[in-house]
């Protein structure tokens, strides 16, 4: 029987380096565009990817698009999850066509939303003085989701920004979207886009193909949730978002 793990990456493959210094033992992983080594795999993440390696087909599921996951230094010889479920790349490193076709016609109904929060952010983080990023994420020339990040490190300036996001959906003065705060990271995505779609698309696929398959769902954050639950095992790091407060979920 193929057992399959559909894991997120950052902070549940490998560690930010924001969020932990790593040790001397440790391994440069992910990279920033100019070179730079900015998260890492300790000695332990080490032992359980070369496991996961031997045992699995390992499928990654992230928020990273092609570019930001080709610069992660991880083997996947097996299919990708990027943009939060809104591009599939095959195993020969090609988008799954009919996937991104897919998405591009929902993404098109969904760029205006995304302006509208992009235009509110700026204000309220000139407001609040939060010192965020802000970015509309796009990949194969199309636009997935709005994330914000404090170029400062301001975790509180950060989810004061957040809280500011879900009171004007509350309030219905900002159209419906799923809200995503973890450390640094405020992410605003349309409802369309979610990475269970795509886990269940390739579950299906390998079912097709194989027959009968075991899965595993790996992630740290809320958003990861759906997916990991969909999974016929749940993978959770110790001390992650969802490790540490259980009983919240995606919003």
């Amino acid at each position: 029987m193929k057992k399959l793990l559909f894991a997120d990456l950052d902070d549940t493959l490998f560690q930010s380096e924001r969020k932990q210094v790593p040790g001397a033992d440790w391994l440069p992983i992910a990279y920033l565009a100019g070179g730079q080594p900015i998260s890492y795999a300790n000695p332990a993440q080490l032992e359980l990817l070369a496991l996961f390696q031997r045992e699995m087909i390992l499928i990654p599921v992230t928020a990273r698009n092609h570019d930001a996951f080709r610069r992660v230094r991880i083997d996947f010889p097996a299919e990708a999850i990027l943009n939060y479920g809104g591009i599939i790349i095959n195993a020969d490193g090609t988008p799954d066509a009919a996937w991104l076709q897919a998405s591009r016609a929902a993404a098109a109904q969904s760029l205006a939303l995304l302006q509208e929060w992009m235009e509110a952010l700026e204000r309220e983080n000139a407001a609040l003085d939060a010192g965020a990023h802000i970015r509309l994420i796009h990949d194969f020339d199309t636009a997935f989701y709005v994330v914000a990040k404090s170029r400062r490190g301001d975790l509180a300036a950060l989810a004061a920004l957040a809280h500011a996001c879900r009171e004007a959906r509350s309030a219905g003065r900002l159209p419906d979207v799923a809200i995503h705060h973890n450390h640094n990271n405020l992410a605003l995505i349309p409802r369309w886009l979610d990475k269970q779609h795509a886990v269940d698309h390739l579950r299906r696929r390998y079912e097709a193909a194989c027959g009968e398959v075991l899965t595993f769902g790996m992630g740290d954050s809320f958003v990861d949730l759906n997916f990991i639950e969909s999974c016929d095992y749940q993978i959770i790091p110790r001390g992650s978002q969802i490790a540490v407060g259980r009983g919240g979920s995606p919003q």
